[in-house]
């Protein structure tokens, strides 16, 4: 940035596809140098990789019959408002996937671990 005449850029926020390397960079040069400490209110993830990712997760682990009711819980979740909203909503969708019978319970983990990360990473 120094290079092309931004000495000292105040980014509005950031969004990465990956939680890893992506944001250990830019926590380190734009953050507090440290990779483990977020930026409050400057990380997220864009809209695409939400969806291509929901999309993935629910052709290969959604029963067929329940894929349209799952992305609509999703939705929900992804435009909650509050982050009571967005606990209640993760609840209810981690609820859903065994009670309805939405998923087999051997896939249960592989659709946490991702929900996991959308929910501690960037809500």
């Amino acid at each position: 940035m120094l290079k092309h005449g931004f000495a000292k850029p105040n980014f509005k926020g950031f969004a990465a596809d990956n939680t890893h390397a992506n944001w250990n960079i830019a926590r380190i040069v734009y953050g507090s140098r440290d990779p483990f400490v977020m930026m409050v209110d400057k990380e997220c993830t864009c809209l695409f990789h939400w969806i291509q990712l929901l999309n993935k997760h629910t052709k290969q682990l959604i029963k067929l019959d329940l894929q349209d009711q799952h992305n609509v819980l999703c939705h929900k979740y992804n435009n909650a408002k509050s982050l009571v909203e967005v606990s209640n909503l993760y609840v209810i969708i981690c609820c859903w996937w065994l009670s309805l019978g939405a998923t087999f319970e051997a896939c249960v983990h592989e659709l946490a671990n991702w929900l996991n990360f959308w929910h501690f990473h960037v809500k």
